[in-house]
């Protein structure tokens, strides 16, 4: 395949990328959104496509410099484009894992609050009382 139709290629695949990054972050917004699934499947497999194009690329040592000025520039905005909505993602992604936690963290908390002191087997295969977390279950998805 020549440069010129790999280079098409992949400015195809990337603006697919931030379209899918984007649509992603918005979501994110509403993160019970039942829609984040498969766009998550399908930022997946255009990632697995990305990566074996990039590595294809790799192979071409004069792969840029055999493109027109206007591909390589096309491809250079896409690139700013591409790595901005990653940030994006990715800080979403980090803030929406920490609130994950936090509120596992007070479940965790709460529940051990409630065991109080209850008998338990320590480590020496004796009966003693001291703190446990009770069981609890939870009836929605968090």
């Amino acid at each position: 395949m020549n440069a010129t139709i790999r280079a098409h290629n992949l400015i195809d695949l990337m603006q697919d990328l931030v379209s899918v990054l984007e649509r992603e972050n918005a979501l994110l917004e509403r993160p019970r959104s039942s829609d984040l699934t498969p766009l998550v499947e399908e930022k997946q497999a255009l990632f697995k496509l990305y990566e074996d194009q990039i590595a294809a690329i790799a192979q071409e040592p004069n792969f840029a410099a055999s493109l027109p000025d206007e591909i390589n520039d096309r491809l250079k905005d896409l690139a700013y484009a591409f790595d901005d909505a990653m940030k994006v993602n990715r800080r979403k992604l980090e803030i929406l894992t920490k609130s994950s936690q936090h509120i596992v963290d007070r479940i965790v908390e709460a529940a051990k609050s409630a065991a109080g002191q209850v008998p338990r087997y320590g480590r020496q295969g004796t009966v003693t009382e001291g703190r446990a977390a009770a069981p609890v279950a939870m009836n929605q998805e968090v």
